[in-house]
Formats: C-alpha cells, structure tokens, sequence
C-alpha cells in the first residue's frame, strides 16, 4: 500500500490530526493530548509503533505501510461507571466500516474483530479522570505477520476487502464512534443488538483466566450494559465486565 496521503489528512482533519511517522504508542500520545486538555475527536495516527500494545501490556503488531494504528481521544459526558461500554462501541464502529466491502466480521468480546476466526483488529480503551483514549490497530493490506502470530492473525486485503485507502477507514471508523457514543446513555440497546448479532463467542465453549484462575464455561452471550455471560455447569451463569476476566 502507498504512504498516507498527508495532504488529503490535513484537510479533513486539520488541528485535530497528530501524525507520527514513527512513535511508541498512539495510545500514550493521545494520553499525554488528554492531559493536556485536547479536545474529543482528537485524533493520534502512526505509520508505525515501536510499542504498541494491547490489553495487559500485551504486544500488538500493525504492519508498517498495511495497518491503520490511531487512537481517539474522547471526552464522554455520561457517568464514568458507562465507559467500560466503549470498547464494544469502538468494536461495532470498526466491523460496521468493513462490512461495506461484503466483509463478515465478528466481535470477539471485549476487543478483538475477527475475520474466518483470525484477528484483523484489536482495541484498547484506556482512560484517565475525564477522558478516554479509544486505540485501534487494523490490518489493513497484505504484509507478512510476525511468526508468533501468523496463523491466528489475517488482514482486510488477505480476506478479500482492503480496497479502500486507509485515510478512508479512519473517517469511517471515527464517524461511527462518535455516532454510536450518542447511545451509551441513552439506549445502549441500539449498540448490544449488533454487537451480539457479531458476537464470536456465542454458544462457544470458552476458557477464561479470573483472579489468576483458569475456568471453563459456555459463552450465552453478552448482556444489556456489555457483559459476557457465561455458564459454568448446569445452573451457575457468571456476568464479566471486561476488566475481570481474559478470554482465552
């Protein structure tokens, strides 16, 4: 794929846009714009990371040239208790930008989008007293992958789609976001019927890590405010909100 059009960036987004060739993280630049009292919408785009990560300092990988890594900085004015939902929000804006190239994907609960049961997308959500930075890292063209992850990773190109440029992607996927926040407080209804219509893990054995623990259970879906459900034996269901467990 071709560079970023910088010139077509500046002018949809203008002051908005911080563009990095190289940074550590788009997550921790976005963080240090929220302290320093950036504006919702703000948004942090890398052509490459040398630290990205994901969800428990987990590594995450955006191929240099083929992946789209941006961060949203957000400024929400409902109750913190709700911004837990965002990851769900951000997952659904994402998978609702590629289903425009007859692309199926799926939302492995609370933050990875899968395409044929490989990840071509992961979020993490990280916020600080009075905002939150949305992080988003799509696979965009073709790229080899890392070895480690080659076979459990895939991208939009691999799978048939990708033929948009990656600045259209961005508007597309920041456009929804900031559609969809309008629900959170209002009815998130309008967010969890989608996002359970995508839902990877339903009706899906599961193992999951709580407290350091490995459990087993039966995934019955995701509930009203965003939480999985989960069963384990015949008559306990366990409601998790995102920061409690980790699917495996």
């Amino acid at each position: 794929m071709t560079a970023f059009d910088r010139q077509r960036l500046q002018a949809e987004w203008g002051e908005r846009l911080h563009f990095f060739a190289e940074t550590d993280s788009t997550n921790e630049q976005a963080l240090a714009l929220g302290r320093a009292g950036a504006v919702q919408g703000t948004v942090v785009l890398a052509e490459r990371q040398t630290a990205g990560r994901g969800r428990r300092g987990a590594a995450w990988f955006c191929g240099e040239g083929t992946g789209l890594a941006f961060s949203l900085l957000l400024r929400p004015s409902f109750a913190r208790v709700l911004w837990p939902r965002l990851s769900l929000v951000a997952g659904l804006a994402v998978a609702q930008a590629i289903e425009k190239e007859g692309l199926f994907p799926e939302i492995k609960w609370p933050n990875d989008l899968l395409l044929r049961g490989r990840k071509v997308c992961g979020i993490l959500v990280e916020s600080e007293s009075d905002f939150v930075v949305v992080g988003i890292g799509l696979n965009v063209g073709h790229g080899p992958f890392p070895p480690e992850v080659a076979n459990l990773a895939t991208s939009l190109a691999a799978e048939g789609g990708g033929q948009g440029g990656r600045e259209d992607y961005l508007s597309a996927i920041v456009c929804k976001v900031l559609s969809l926040l309008n629900w959170v407080p209002r009815d998130f209804s309008q967010v969890i019927a989608p996002v359970r219509e995508r839902c990877a893990l339903q009706g899906r054995e599961i193992d999951f890590l709580l407290g350091g623990e490995s459990h087993r259970g039966f995934c019955e879906g995701i509930g009203p405010g965003g939480e999985l459900l989960v069963r384990e034996g015949e008559e306990l269901k366990r409601h998790f909100a995102a920061d409690q467990i980790r699917v495996r």
